[in-house]
C-alpha cells in the first residue's frame, strides 16, 4: 500500500463551491475518502492517519494548521479525501429570556469566570455558549458548580460537531 504525504489543506467542501462541486461529482462516482479526525486531533499538525477506504495518510501541516469538518486534503482525477471531524458532547448554557436587564452583566461574569476556571475551550452561538464535556458527569458538576446562579442560566447537554471560536480554544484539564 502507498502512502500518501500530505503538507497541506487544500480548501473545503463547505466553503469552496468549485471543491463542493467536485465532491458530489466524485460522490456519485464512489471516490470519496473520509478521514476521520477528533477535536484534538485536529489541532495537531502531524499525525498518520487511514482513510475509510485503507489510504495510509502521513500529514505534515505548516505549523499553525487546524483541521475542519470539510476540510480537502487531497485531490487527483482518481479520489477526493476528506476531513470528517467526530461529533462530541458539550455542554450549552444559556440565559434566562425573562433575566432583568440589569442582571446581565453580573451573571455574565460569573459564569466566565466559572467556566474560564475550568479551562474549557468555548463556541458562542446567538445567546448560547457552548464547552466540550469529559464525562457524563459534568453536567452535574456544572450544575453545582452554577448552583449560585441557577435562576438566570439553562444547562443541557448536546452532540455537536464543536468548533471553538477563534482565540479561544485554551487546554483543557
Amino acid at each position: 500500500m502507498t502512502l500518501i504525504r500530505v503538507d497541506k489543506i487544500i480548501g473545503n467542501v463547505n466553503f469552496d463551491k468549485d471543491l463542493a462541486s467536485k465532491f458530489e461529482d466524485m460522490s456519485e462516482k464512489e471516490r470519496v475518502e473520509i478521514v476521520n479526525v477528533t477535536r484534538l486531533e485536529s489541532e495537531r499538525i502531524r499525525m498518520r492517519k487511514v482513510s475509510d477506504r485503507g489510504t495510509e495518510l502521513a500529514l505534515t501541516l505548516p505549523y499553525g494548521s487546524h483541521l475542519i469538518d470539510g476540510d480537502v486534503i487531497f485531490l487527483t482525477d482518481e479520489k477526493i479525501i476528506v476531513i470528517k471531524r467526530a461529533s462530541e458532547d458539550v455542554l450549552v448554557v444559556s440565559f434566562h429570556k425573562d433575566m432583568r436587564q440589569d442582571l446581565i452583566l453580573d451573571v455574565a461574569i460569573k459564569l466566565g469566570h466559572k467556566i474560564g476556571n475550568m479551562h474549557r475551550p468555548i463556541k458562542i452561538i446567538g445567546e448560547q455558549i457552548f464547552f466540550p464535556m469529559q464525562s457524563n458527569s459534568e453536567l452535574e458538576l456544572f450544575e453545582k458548580l452554577f448552583i449560585s446562579l441557577r435562576d438566570y442560566l439553562d444547562i443541557s447537554k448536546d452532540t455537536i460537531i464543536f468548533e471553538p471560536d477563534e482565540g479561544y480554544n485554551i487546554h483543557e484539564h
